[in-house]
C-alpha cells in the first residue's frame, strides 16, 4: 500500500470554533492516522495512511467546515510517514505569531436554544449555555492560542459532567472553552440601585423580569458589557432612561422576543431577518412598521428603527414568560462614555442610571458594543464595526515588514493594527470628547497588539492636530519610539473602500473616489467634506473638483447648530429676506437670525462638507435646528425624503465651473430648496428632490472630473449611512458608465477611517 504523510497548516478562524474535533472525526472517518493542535500561527495537522486519502484530506475539510470556522488559508507539504496509529487532537504550541485568531463572538445558536427549552436537559433555562458553535470568544479571551486557561472561564473548574463533554471528540461542545452548567458555571445576581443583593440565580430572572414589566430600568451584564434596558412600549420609562443617561434624542436599539415580534415593529426585508438570525446578530436599522406600536421616543423624528434579537442565554431568558415583545437595549453608559466592563465599574459608572443591577460573576475581558448595520437593495453595509465582526482581519495591499498602529479622527473612532498580511480594526469606541472615551481608545489599542503580540514601529494620525487620536497616536509613537505619519483625512477615506474590494494599489491608472462627510482637515487649512480625489498605488492623490465652500458662522457652533449653515448659505445667495418665510424661523428665535446675517459676511471658517450641507436641508425644513447627535438634522431630512421618495432632480441648479477646478453648488441647492419650500411645495417631495438632486449633480461632476479612461469611483465618508444617498448616487453613477466601489464590512464614516489610515502608511512604503 502507497502510504503518505502530510502537514497541513490552517490559517483563519480555526481555533475556538470546533475546527481540531472535526480534523478528528474526519481522519478518523477516513482511516486515517495522525494528529491536529492549536499553534501560534493557526491549526496544524498530520496525516497519514493511504496515498489518495491523504491527497484529498485538505479539500474534504475545506467542504466540511463548523458554521463559526473560516480558512483563509491552507498550506500542505509532504513529510515522512512515521507508522503511527490512530488520530490525536494534542495539547497546544506557543510561540510567537501574526495571524492566528479567535473569531468574534456569536450569538445563541438553535441547538443550544433547545437545550435551554427542553425541561430534561440541565441546561434548562440557563442564562449561560454556549457550544463550539456559539457564544463569547474575543470578549472573554486573554491571550492566543485559545483555551480555556486564557480566558475568563480558567476560575470556573469544569464538573464531572461538562468535562466528559469538553474532552469528547464526538460532542459539539468538544473544547467548548466558555461551557459550563448550572453545577459549575457562573453566578447570577439581582442588585437595587445601592448594589445590595435581592436575589441570586432563576429568582434573580424573575425579579428582573417584574421589575422590567412595571417600568423599571434594569443594567443587565452582557458579552461585552453592560446594556441598560427598560420596555420599549412604555412612554415614561423611555423618557426616563433619556433623562437619566443624558441622551436627548439619540435612537435606542430595541431587542425583541423574535422574529415575528421584529415583523410588528419594522419592516423586515429578508436580508434583514437573515442579518437579526446570525451569529453575528448586529443591531439592524429598518424602517418602522405603520402604524409604530412602541413609544416613538425611542427613536425620534426618524423612520428607522434599530432591532436587535436576543443575543445571549440571559437575554432569552429576561423574555421568557414577560409581558412585553420588546426591550430598550443600549449601552450601559453615560453620554461619551465607553460601554462599563465591570461590575464594580458599573456600580460606579452608572450610578443613578438603573433601578436595578442584574450581575454575573464571569468577567468581561473586552468591552465591545453591539454592531450596527443597515441594508438597501438586498445588500447589507455595516455602521459600526464591533460585536460579531471583530477581530476579523481585513485585506492588506502587500505584507507588513513593519507593524503598524493607526488611530483614525475624533468622532465614531476605532483603531486599527497592520501586521503580517492583514489589518485588524479594534471594536467601536466612539466620540473622544471625554477623557473616559480617549483612555478607551488606547485600552483597545494596546489590547488588540497584546492579543496578537506585536509591537508597531509606525503610527499613523490624522492631519488634524486637534484632534484626540492625533495626539494620543503622537504619545503613544513617544513611548515606542515609533515613527508618525499624518494622513489627510478624505484620502483615508478612500483608501479604506479601495482595499476593502482589493483594488487598492490601483493597477496601471489611479482611481477616481468621491467622499462625502462632515468635517476632515485640508492641506490647505480649511474644512473639507465634499471631494473628488484620484489617488495612486503610491498613496498620493489629489483633488479633482469639491463641494461648494460655505463660512461656518460662529466657528463650531455652526457644525452643533445647522440652522447657522442654513441662514448663512440663504444670505450668501440673496434671500436673507426670505429666511422668516421658510419652517426654519419657527424653530430659531428672529433675533439670533437677523443677527447671523449680519455677522455672516465676515472671515468666518470655510467648510465643504457635505454632512454640512445635508444638516442645514434638515434645518431649513424645520427638522432640527440643532444636532441632538452628530447628524441629527440630515438624518431626519432622509426620513422625511423617504415619504416621496423616488423623486426627480430639479433642473434648475447647476455645477460650478471654474475657481480653478469645478464644484458642486452648497448655497444654490439649499436656495432652490428655500424656493420651492416657499412656493408650497410638500416638505417631503422637497427633501426627496434635495437628494435626487444631489446624486445626479454629484454624478454629472463626477464624470466631469474625472481623467480620461476612469471608469472605477469609490464612494465613501460618513454620508454613505444615507440609504437614499447610497442607492441614489450609486445608480446615477452606473448610468454613467461608472464601476461603483462602496463601503459594505467597513463602515463608510469615520469607523473605518483607521483602517484607510493604515492601508496609506503601507503604501507609502512605511511600513
Amino acid at each position: 500500500m502507497d502510504v503518505k504523510r502530510r502537514r497541513i497548516r490552517c490559517r483563519g478562524f480555526v481555533q475556538g470554533v470546533g475546527f481540531r474535533p472535526t480534523v478528528y472525526r474526519l481522519a478518523v472517518a477516513a482511516g486515517l492516522s495522525g494528529w491536529v493542535l492549536n499553534g501560534p500561527d493557526g491549526v496544524v495537522v498530520e496525516v497519514e495512511g493511504p496515498g489518495e486519502g491523504v491527497e484529498s484530506f485538505a479539500n474534504l475539510l475545506r467542504a466540511s467546515l463548523p458554521p463559526m470556522a473560516r480558512l483563509d488559508e491552507v498550506t500542505e507539504r509532504e513529510v515522512p510517514p512515521v507508522g503511527m496509529e490512530g488520530f490525536r487532537i494534542l495539547e497546544s504550541e506557543r510561540g510567537p505569531r501574526q495571524s492566528a485568531l479567535v473569531p468574534p463572538d456569536a450569538a445563541l445558536c438553535g441547538d443550544c436554544r433547545r437545550d435551554m427549552e427542553s425541561p430534561g436537559d440541565r441546561r434548562h433555562r440557563f442564562p449561560f449555555t454556549t457550544c463550539t458553535n456559539c457564544g463569547p470568544r474575543f470578549t472573554l479571551a486573554r491571550s492566543l492560542p485559545y483555551d480555556r486557561e486564557r480566558t475568563s472561564m480558567a476560575c470556573f473548574p469544569l464538573c464531572p459532567e461538562c468535562r466528559r463533554e469538553y474532552e469528547d471528540p464526538g460532542d459539539r461542545r468538544f473544547h467548548a472553552e466558555p461551557v459550563s452548567c448550572p453545577a459549575c458555571g457562573p453566578r447570577l445576581w439581582l442588585t437595587n440601585e445601592a448594589g445590595r443583593t435581592e436575589a441570586e440565580g432563576q429568582a434573580a430572572l424573575e425579579r428582573a423580569r417584574t421589575a422590567l414589566a412595571r417600568g423599571a430600568l434594569v443594567a443587565v451584564k452582557g458579552l461585552g458589557g453592560f446594556h441598560l434596558a427598560c420596555r420599549a412600549d412604555l412612554k415614561e420609562s423611555v423618557l426616563r432612561l433619556r433623562r437619566r443617561k443624558a441622551r436627548p434624542t439619540k435612537p435606542f436599539a430595541i431587542m425583541v422576543r423574535d422574529a415575528e415580534a421584529a415583523g410588528r415593529f419594522a419592516r423586515i426585508t429578508p436580508s434583514d431577518g437573515a442579518l437579526l438570525a446570525s451569529a453575528r446578530a448586529p443591531i439592524v436599522l429598518a424602517r418602522k412598521a405603520s402604524p409604530f406600536p412602541l413609544a416613538e421616543e425611542t427613536a425620534p423624528g426618524i423612520s428607522d428603527v434599530g432591532v436587535m434579537l436576543p443575543t445571549t442565554p440571559l437575554h432569552v431568558e429576561l423574555f421568557r414568560d414577560a409581558p412585553y415583545d420588546a426591550l430598550v437595549m443600549t449601552s450601559g453608559n453615560l453620554s461619551d462614555e465607553p460601554i462599563a466592563l465591570g461590575n464594580r465599574e458599573a456600580l460606579q459608572r452608572l450610578e443613578g442610571l438603573p433601578d436595578h443591577f442584574l450581575f454575573h460573576d464571569r468577567d468581561v475581558v473586552r468591552r465591545t458594543d453591539d454592531s450596527v448595520v443597515r441594508s438597501t437593495g438586498g445588500e447589507s453595509f455595516v455602521l459600526r464595526r464591533s460585536r460579531g465582526y471583530v477581530p476579523e482581519p481585513l485585506p492588506l495591499p502587500r505584507p507588513v515588514e513593519r507593524p503598524v498602529l493607526a488611530l483614525g479622527a475624533h468622532l465614531q473612532a476605532t483603531a486599527c493594527i497592520a501586521s503580517g498580511e492583514a489589518a485588524f480594526l479594534t471594536q467601536h469606541v466612539g466620540d473622544l470628547d471625554t477623557d473616559a472615551a480617549r483612555a478607551f481608545l488606547r485600552e483597545a489599542a494596546e489590547g488588540l497588539a497584546s492579543f496578537l503580540e506585536c509591537r508597531p514601529r509606525v503610527v499613523a494620525v490624522d492631519l488634524h492636530p486637534d484632534y484626540a487620536s492625533t495626539w494620543l497616536g503622537e504619545e503613544m509613537a513617544r513611548e515606542r519610539g515609533a515613527r508618525i505619519v499624518r494622513v489627510q483625512h478624505h484620502a483615508a477615506h478612500a483608501a479604506a473602500v479601495l482595499a476593502e474590494h482589493g483594488r487598492w494599489p490601483p493597477r496601471e491608472e489611479p482611481a477616481l473616489a468621491v467622499i462625502l462627510d462632515g468635517t476632515g482637515l485640508g492641506p490647505d487649512g480649511t474644512s473639507w467634506g465634499g471631494e473628488w480625489l484620484e489617488v495612486r498605488g503610491d498613496g498620493s492623490w489629489r483633488r479633482l473638483a469639491h463641494l461648494e465652500p460655505v463660512r461656518l458662522v460662529g466657528g463650531e457652533a455652526a457644525v452643533r447648530e445647522p440652522w447657522r449653515v442654513a441662514a448663512a448659505a440663504l444670505s450668501a445667495a440673496g434671500m436673507a429676506a426670505d429666511l422668516h418665510r421658510l419652517p426654519l424661523s419657527g424653530t430659531v428665535e428672529s433675533g439670533r437670525l437677523e443677527s447671523l446675517v449680519a455677522l455672516a459676511g465676515r472671515e468666518w471658517p470655510l467648510a465643504s462638507g457635505a454632512g454640512r450641507l445635508f444638516e442645514a436641508a434638515g434645518a431649513l425644513l424645520g427638522l432640527a435646528a440643532v444636532n441632538g447627535y452628530e447628524g441629527e438634522a440630515a438624518a431626519r431630512l432622509e426620513s422625511l425624503a423617504c415619504g416621496a421618495w423616488p423623486a426627480e432632480p430639479w433642473g434648475e441648479v447647476g455645477l460650478l465651473r471654474g475657481d480653478p477646478i469645478p464644484r458642486l453648488p452648497f448655497a444654490g441647492l439649499l436656495a432652490a430648496a428655500a424656493r420651492r419650500r416657499i412656493g408650497g411645495e410638500d416638505g417631503a417631495r422637497t427633501a426627496a428632490g434635495f437628494h435626487a438632486t444631489f446624486c445626479a449633480l454629484a454624478a454629472d461632476l463626477t464624470l466631469e472630473a474625472a481623467p480620461a479612461g476612469l471608469r472605477i469611483v469609490a464612494l465613501g465618508g460618513g454620508c454613505l449611512v444615507n440609504r437614499l444617498l447610497r442607492e441614489g448616487l450609486s445608480a446615477a453613477l452606473s448610468a454613467r458608465g461608472f464601476e461603483v466601489l462602496l463601503p459594505r464590512t467597513v463602515p463608510p464614516g469615520d469607523g473605518g477611517l483607521a483602517y484607510g489610515q493604515a492601508v496609506l502608511a503601507c503604501a507609502q512604503g512605511e511600513a
